[in-house]
């Protein structure tokens, strides 16, 4: 019978070392013939660092905790990871669970000392080739600002993007450059609307009444259209975050860069022509600036929903909409944040969207608050030892149990490790060793088995709602006095979002009005409609 094994595959997002997944899957594929070994599970991360600690490979793993599996399969050790610290994390992880991880391509028998010592140099070797990577990076970053160029190639709107080539007869080499093309006098027209006191979201919704397409051919959001005459590219500039900035270090298991987190940024002139007159640019900027220190009071208010709308149509956010009504005298009214409308829909026309009142979307948040308290204390009646002992959070609670059957391992290997000692030096007999040996592995295998256990519930454990019980029942009994942004910050806690469902016409010809259903982080996104009414 063969050995059940699970195959990882993993292409990296650094073109060099984009090895295709087809020629992983092939190399597994003759190392399990060869071995006698049977791929029960393929897992393939695509376009992901081997830097990053969040990775499917911990899907791998449970296999193999869970005895589904008796260990993982790569097509060389380098697609384990790259990470000093996730290297060793799951691979002790792995190795507690007893699988062992196996390269189809590097022979290494990682049941010698040598084979093991073989498995560490190539897991070494990988995290300096990463090193190297990351520090090849930073130079080409270097010397492209040097030569007047943005720190990544690629298209950028209104320009035409020529690469860096090499001719072949005769050995030239022809520098990378930017051409303004004919849409240079769009994105001049832009800057100036907006320098002239138009908000972006007038102008992008200009773009999109015109079919304007961004360098992606995909209609402009408000936030990308933001960005890019922020860079101040089209004015001839080249943004960079500063070298010795003091921000944060980069997150290790997030794809945003440290300049993208960071507000401190520099300007330096580029190479490329630019397309958007310098007094403009400046007159952009000074209006761009005026509308972020403008006080909060006079700008858009906050709202307890903002940032949790979507739309059931195309699922993507739902942002807070202004209206106006004539009063007595025909005095104009304005209602700032009256509704809630699909931002695809306000920005490009790209579905069909829905809006709500906001009103509305509030009562329907208050009504399913009351709903949840009542099933949570129902359920909560029945198991009553959920509320009892109160720990901080689920979060914690899990990290503490994981601790502890950690820290409970590593005592047992230790204790395996000094009866080991013990009978090889004649201290004790070899069937007492023996009796105690197989009582700490069956102790072994049983608390790996917890751990499994725990992996695999973990989400239900971050997401039980008598957890939230304390938030819901603050929520309904102080929402009038609890100051917009905390509510907000308690909202996001409890929803995972709330979805607009548009009016429409019910079977009997009756009609139904817009609504809104809020959905907890502990149940399942709503299925969506489709971007347009007939799809």
């Amino acid at each position: 019978m063969r050995e059940p094994f699970v195959a990882y595959i993993r292409v990296s997002t650094y073109y060099e070392e984009k090895i295709s997944d087809e020629i992983q899957r092939t190399a597994i594929t003759a190392w399990a013939e060869r071995n006698n070994k049977e791929i029960v599970h393929w897992i393939e991360d695509l376009d992901v660092s081997g830097r990053l600690l969040k990775r499917r490979i911990a899907e791998g793993i449970r296999w193999v905790e869970e005895r589904q599996a008796r260990g993982i399969a790569v097509w060389r050790y380098s697609r384990f990871g790259r990470s000093r610290r996730g290297n060793a994390l799951n691979l002790a992880r792995l190795e507690a669970a007893g699988g062992t991880l196996e390269s189809a391509t590097e022979a290494a028998d990682t049941r010698t000392p040598f084979g093991r010592f073989q498995q560490g140099i190539s897991l070494k070797f990988a995290e300096y080739e990463s090193d190297l990577i990351g520090q090849s990076w930073a130079e080409t970053r270097g010397h492209r600002r040097a030569a007047g160029l943005p720190a990544t190639g690629g298209k950028r709107w209104g320009y035409v993007w020529h690469r860096r080539r090499i001719d072949e007869t005769t050995g030239t080499i022809s520098r990378e450059w930017y051409e303004p093309d004919d849409t240079g006098r769009i994105v001049t027209d832009l800057y100036e609307r907006v320098a002239d006191g138009a908000s972006m979201g007038s102008v992008t919704q200009w773009l999109g009444s015109r079919g304007y397409m961004g360098t992606k051919g995909k209609p402009w959001l408000q936030s990308g259209l933001t960005r890019y005459m922020d860079s101040g590219f089209a004015a001839g500039w080249i943004r960079y975050h500063p070298d010795d900035c003091d921000c944060p270090p980069k997150d290790p298991d997030s794809t945003a860069s440290r300049g993208e987190k960071c507000p401190a940024r520099i300007w330096v002139p580029g190479d490329h022509e630019p397309i958007v007159p310098e007094d403009v640019w400046e007159a952009y900027k000074e209006k761009r600036e005026r509308a972020r220190n403008t006080p909060s009071g006079n700008r858009q208010p906050a709202y307890s929903t903002s940032g949790l709308m979507r739309c059931i149509r195309c699922g993507g956010t739902a942002s807070a909409a202004g209206g106006a009504t004539y009063g007595a005298g025909k005095v104009l009214i304005r209602k700032p944040g009256y509704m809630f409308r699909c931002s695809a829909m306000k920005d490009n026309g790209t579905c069909d969207g829905a809006y709500i009142l906001r009103s509305v979307a509030e009562d329907a948040v208050k009504k399913r608050l009351r709903q949840w308290a009542n099933e949570i204390e129902t359920e909560a009646a029945k198991i009553p030892q959920q509320l009892g002992e109160e720990v901080a959070s689920p979060h914690e609670r899990l990290n503490a149990a994981r601790q502890r059957l950690n820290g409970r391992l590593g005592e047992i290997q230790e204790e395996i490790d000094r009866q080991t000692s013990l009978v090889s030096r004649n201290i004790i007999p070899e069937d007492s060793y023996i009796r105690e040996r197989d009582r700490l592995v069956k102790e072994q295998e049983g608390v790996t088995a917890e751990l499994a256990e725990l992996d695999q519930s973990a989400d239900q454990d971050e997401v039980n709602p008598a957890d939230y019980l304390p938030v819901v029942r603050g929520l309904i009994d102080r929402w009038e006095i609890t100051p917009v942004e905390t509510r907000r910050s308690m909202l996001r806690t409890v929803l995972r979002g709330v979805w607009i469902y548009p009016k429409s016409t019910a079977p009997s010809g009756a009609k139904i009005p817009a609504y809104a259903v809020p959905v907890a982080v502990w149940e399942g996104d709503p299925q969506l409609l489709g971007r347009r009414a007939n799809a």
